[in-house]
């Protein structure tokens, strides 16, 4: 039970960092002349990062199997942004892209996973 709490725990940790860093960059792209066409690499750069520190946090805190607990918590995480964005888009279609997006979230995950349970 202790370790589920981990692991939701470092979802949410995660959701937190994507959150406030995507409002960061929404106000740069509204108050600068900064191009919309960086949205795509911007958010790929912060979903990776995001889900790495959630596998860093949770294999840290289990202290056992970081690769395990990294790429579950990096698939949990990616996967509760494609049903959100499934919920929120009229017309959803799983393209090549989302799963490359699922793979390199879920990948990261697990570094951050194996950096966590390594960490001291």
């Amino acid at each position: 039970m202790e370790k589920s709490n981990h692991i939701i725990k470092a979802l949410g940790y995660s959701y937190l960092i994507t959150i406030v860093i995507l409002f960061i960059y929404n106000a740069v792209l509204t108050f600068t002349d900064l191009s919309g066409s960086t949205i795509a690499l911007v958010t790929s750069i912060i979903t990776t990062v995001s889900s790495a520190f959630g596998g860093f946090y949770a294999s840290k805190k289990i202290q056992e199997k970081g690769l395990f607990y990294g790429i579950l918590v990096g698939f949990f995480y990616i996967s509760f942004l494609l049903l959100v964005s499934y919920l929120a888009k009229d017309s959803f279609a799983f393209e090549i892209n989302s799963l490359y997006k699922v793979l390199l979230v879920t990948i990261s995950g697990g570094i951050g996973g194996v950096l966590g349970v390594n960490f001291k």
